[in-house]
């Protein structure tokens, strides 16, 4: 406990910059010496207190109020700031109000010049990494359209234009590199090799100070690991590049529908966020005027959120987006006389602007702002530059910490996420962890798994993320025991290969297995799977799969991984998945009999018997015998004899003697009719070893304590079957009862009308 607080409730904490403090983010600061880890029971000392400021010439006094008409003045500040960054040229601000507050802004903004990269002029375009995509991207002539929308993507991917110019570029300007550019960016692939010499020749950053990324930890050399996190974030944005192609040049959406559609692709992708969703909207928007795609309405970042917070008081917004379009509206309709000199001095600027960036048809058509017609991109990238301003001011003119109105919206909750919490004890060789609200340590012993520290720590992740599902302790302990049960020693991945984030068995699942999505050397993605049925245990189809994602990396393909991966099924003990008779086909979520003789059918949800001599056949949600000589055959529910000699036959609804000699002429039978050769004399015991069999297939392919708990399930629900079906047709013969009694009562209760009208039908009925 250090002031207060623990390691744990620090995790999960809210930033200034709207990011969630990490265990990654804790490691990297005592990395750096910014924390200082004590020994325990140590005093940490005093609660450091801010370093005073007694230069603020308004300490003491209360910051005001974020407004609509500061907002406007200091917009005019920013137009002046970007006309003298990139033409050298001054521009006069007619409004006092402006000017008063100009020494403020420029101090807000001087700082953030530079190789910080964190200013952003009103003119978004305008931006440091947006107008070096208009010189180095979207005016290149060697790329056609589809080229230079997914360069700009693999530039957002670090927004460092040295790294882009120098190592990825001369890769770039090959042909074959658009054949398949996320090839190129695969683990040892050519990109990973340049910017991995870039880094040893410069020494300089991979990434821009504006992004606060910590790289998870998949390498154990740092810089290694750092572009090995570039390559891999690069990968997933061409990803969305496809799709977000796809959808802009989808000529039947409108212009909020390809939003609103590339927004939530890019929220959905790993790794990637709101903040992202509106960073690469809006550069999709830039190199896109005509689209409109954010004329009306944006993604609002972190960043932007409490400005536009503080700006839009009333509460009456269902959400960020709909404030965003209510302060949009305020802006562009706004009256005051702050208002009139910014549309004046906008108008004035951008006369400017447009003179000295003409050759660039991007800028100029940014630069080319209707009166009273702000775009939603421009107001929210503004509110962030907003915010950053009030958190200026109010250290260098009041004295205080930041704005307290403009703090991000704190997340105090621990974020329950295994990366945070599993840790190998390396003097107890155990992969240990204390889940919140419980003391008690929480071990996988090394030695369980054979003195391998990365399985270890990957069964107590397993092991953590059932804890977090609600399950108690003991049964997390039973499934913990469980798993280690089945390891095996033998050949695995490299400890520092990306194998270990992504072949990871999905224990939730119906049938748990490894599944993951590949490329192989064609450049074509396939699925790939391994069943803890088919491998003979949890820790088994990981390492099986772990094995084989490292087999297609090294250019195998689909074909020869699969035979790979039966290979090593078989040196484990376990029978290969494949199509011969009896064996279990593999596929999809679920594992399927083969279509062999005798073995059972999966299909439509239900195990249907093949088509063969003596085997029940399933169909329309009922069992039917097969069609054999003396076989009992089910039709419309019930079941009726086959048409053969000395089998009975159905008649009326009923069971009636069969038509051969010795055997009772009509009326109902009094005993069950003898069984004939070719009959159903052993379909009752094949059904029954069929079903267990299947029932053993289907426990087999689960984990041991879930296997325990569903044949408990099972059993109970065989248990009362009886009793519900005995329920049920006492149910059916009260209602079928009451009908009958209804029917009466109107045929017979009313001898008058009633009968009349009916007349000889109701009497004949009857």
């Amino acid at each position: 406990v250090c002031h207060g607080c623990t390691v744990r409730d620090v995790l999960g904490a809210m930033l200034g910059d709207g990011a969630s403090y990490t265990m990654a983010d804790l490691r990297y600061d005592l990395k750096l010496g910014r924390l200082e880890a004590l020994a325990a029971g140590a005093d940490a000392g005093a609660l450091p207190k801010p370093k005073p400021r007694p230069d603020a010439p308004l300490a003491g006094q209360p910051l005001p109020e974020a407004s609509l008409d500061e907002f406007l003045l200091f917009l005019q500040c920013q137009m002046r700031m970007e006309l003298r960054e990139h033409t050298g040229e001054h521009l006069a601000l007619e409004d006092p109000q402006a000017e008063k507050m100009w020494p403020d802004v420029e101090a807000f903004v001087t700082p953030n010049l530079g190789a910080t990269e964190r200013w952003v002029p009103y003119h978004t375009i305008l931006g440091v990494h947006e107008i070096f995509l208009v010189q180095h991207v979207h005016d290149r002539k060697e790329w056609n359209e589809r080229q230079r929308f997914q360069a700009m993507f693999i530039f957002r991917s670090h927004c460092k234009r040295d790294l882009f110019l120098e190592a990825q570029l001369p890769l770039m300007l090959a042909k074959k590199f658009w054949d398949n550019p996320s090839k190129a960016f695969q683990p040892g692939g050519a990109m990973e090799e340049a910017i991995l010499k870039y880094r040893k020749k410069t020494g300089k950053p991979l990434i821009t100070s504006c992004f606060r990324i910590i790289p998870p930890r998949v390498l154990k050399d740092d810089d290694r690991n750092l572009v090995r996190s570039i390559t891999d974030r690069t990968m997933r944005l061409l990803e969305v590049a496809d799709h977000a192609w796809a959808v802009l040049k989808d000529s039947s959406k409108s212009a909020a529908q390809k939003m609103e559609a590339m927004s939530e692709r890019i929220r959905e992708a790993s790794g990637l966020g709101d903040t992202w969703a509106k960073m690469l909207t809006v550069c999709i928007d830039l190199a896109y005027p005509k689209a409109g795609l954010l004329e009306s309405q944006c993604d609002v970042g972190t960043g932007a959120a409490p400005s536009l917070r503080c700006l839009t008081k009333d509460g009456k917004h269902a959400d960020k987006q709909e404030a965003l379009g209510a302060l949009l509206k305020a802006v562009n309709n706004a009256k005051t006389v702050h208002a009139k000199s910014f549309w004046k001095t906008l108008k004035l600027q951008e006369a400017r602007i447009r003179s000295h960036f003409k050759r660039y048809s991007l800028v100029v058509a940014q630069a080319s702002t209707k009166e009273r017609a702000m775009s939603a991109a421009s107001l929210q990238v503004q509110l962030c530059e907003y915010r950053q301003f009030r958190h200026s001011i109010a250290r260098l003119k009041y004295g205080l910490p930041d704005d307290e109105n403009m703090r991000g919206e704190a997340d105090t909750k621990t974020r329950l996420c295994a990366q945070n919490f599993v840790e190998f004890d390396e003097k107890r060789g155990v992969a240990s962890f204390k889940y919140p609200g419980d003391d008690k340590a929480f071990d996988v012993p090394a030695k369980s798994v054979g003195g391998n520290q990365s399985v270890a720590v990957r069964v107590a992740s397993m092991c953590f993320e059932r804890l977090r599902t609600g399950a108690p302790r003991a049964e997390v302990e039973a499934l913990r025991n469980d798993i280690v049960k089945g390891y095996r020693p033998g050949e695995d991945a490299p400890e520092n290969n990306e194998a270990w984030e992504i072949c990871r068995v999905q224990l939730s699942h119906p049938s748990p297995l490894v599944s993951f999505q590949v490329e192989g050397k064609d450049g074509k993605k396939f699925p790939f799977q391994t069943t803890i049925g088919a491998a003979g245990g949890v820790l088994e189809a990981e390492r099986v799969a772990r094995l084989c994602f490292v087999r297609i990396e090294k250019g195998a393909t689909k074909e020869e991984a699969l035979k790979y991966r039966n290979e090593l099924y078989k040196a484990s003990g376990a029978a290969p998945a494949t199509k011969s008779k009896g064996a279990p086909k593999e596929g999809g979520a679920v594992v399927r009999a083969a279509k062999s003789r005798d073995a059972p059918k999966e299909g439509r949800g239900a195990v249907r018997a093949a088509k063969s001599k003596d085997a029940p056949k399933e169909g329309g949600g009922a069992v039917r015998a097969a069609k054999s000589k003396g076989a009992p055959k089910e039709g419309g529910g019930a079941a009726r004899a086959a048409k053969s000699k000395g089998a009975p036959k159905e008649e009326g609804g009923a069971a009636p003697a069969a038509k051969s000699k010795g055997a009772a002429k009509g009326g109902r039978a009094a005993v069950p009719p003898a069984k004939t050769k070719g009959g159903s004399q052993g379909a009752p015991a094949a059904k029954r070893a069929r079903t267990e069999k299947a029932v053993a297939r289907r426990a087999g392919s689960m984990p041991p304590g879930e296997a325990a708990a569903w044949a408990s399930t099972r059993a109970k629900s065989q248990e009362a079957a009886p009793e519900l079906l005995t329920l049920r047709r006492h149910r059916c013969a009260a209602e079928d009862f009451e009908r009958r009694r209804r029917r009466r009562r109107i045929c017979y209760g009313q001898r008058g009308a009633a009968t009349a009208s009916v007349g000889p039908t109701v009497r004949a009925r009857t």
